[in-house]
């Protein structure tokens, strides 16, 4: 009589090769994942940094001043539609970033044109690019 059915052997096989499939799935899944969070902490510094200029632009500073800088909060672009509310942290999806909390500097040439824009949030690990 023939035996049908697998023996333990080819079972446990099976098993550790299926368990080295997850695994490599599983760190290439973590991998996107976080790319994916990388990304989107970069579009939010970039919808921050157009927020700006256009705040900028549209409460013209006194152009008098060479090389003004200027200190505000997102709450200011919030409160002026210039930025969505509520801002959440993309590596932590259930957090609402306070607008208080984001410090915006920016630096301002004679002809109101913006030099250069620092952010500032310590919950966002992006912003030091």
């Amino acid at each position: 009589m023939k035996n049908k059915g697998f023996t333990l052997i080819e079972l446990i096989a099976t098993i550790a090769l299926l368990g080295i499939l997850a695994l490599i799935s599983f760190v290439s899944i973590s991998k996107v994942i976080e790319n994916s969070k990388d990304r989107e902490c970069q579009t939010l510094v970039k919808s921050i940094k157009t927020a700006t200029k256009e705040y900028a632009s549209d409460h013209r500073y006194d152009g008098t001043f060479n090389n003004l800088e200027v200190t505000i909060t997102a709450d200011a672009l919030v409160a002026n539609n210039y930025l969505s509310s509520p801002i959440t942290n993309p590596y932590d999806k259930g957090e609402v970033i306070n607008p208080g909390d984001i410090s915006i500097s920016f630096e301002l040439n004679t002809a109101d044109v913006v030099k250069s824009i620092d952010i500032n949030n310590s919950a966002l690990s992006c912003l030091t690019d």
